[in-house]
């Protein structure tokens, strides 16, 4: 549980919210618990492909990369000491770069290039 939100469970936590500058999300926790997080206008874009920036469409990528979002925000929880004072913010890099928590996944090419 959370300070922000002590007694919230994952059916009581609010929908995904635009407030004109990052989407706000509440992050179930394994053991219980929520955290407050917001995703930036720019790493909503690049984790889903970029498009509208009308909120409805922000909405519906945001639950679109949802898992992939969400474990942006598992990777940078597990590389604090301690939950967020606040939100725990996710960055475009976030979500671009593999985390080093991650495992890495082999990629190859599915034609040849030149």
């Amino acid at each position: 549980m959370t300070a922000a939100h002590p007694a919230m469970t994952s059916a009581e936590a609010p929908p995904p919210r635009w407030d004109g500058h990052r989407l706000l999300f509440d992050l179930p926790l394994e053991g219980g618990g929520q955290v407050r997080c917001a995703i930036s206008r720019l790493a909503l874009l690049a984790v889903s492909g970029g498009g509208s920036l009308r909120t409805m469409d922000l909405l519906r990528r945001f639950a679109a990369a949802r898992p992939r979002i969400e474990a942006a925000a598992q990777a940078r929880l597990r590389e604090r000491a301690g939950p967020p004072l606040g939100l725990l913010h996710i960055w475009e890099e976030d979500v671009t770069d593999p985390s080093p928590a991650a495992p890495t996944v082999s990629r190859t090419a599915t034609a040849p290039r030149g």
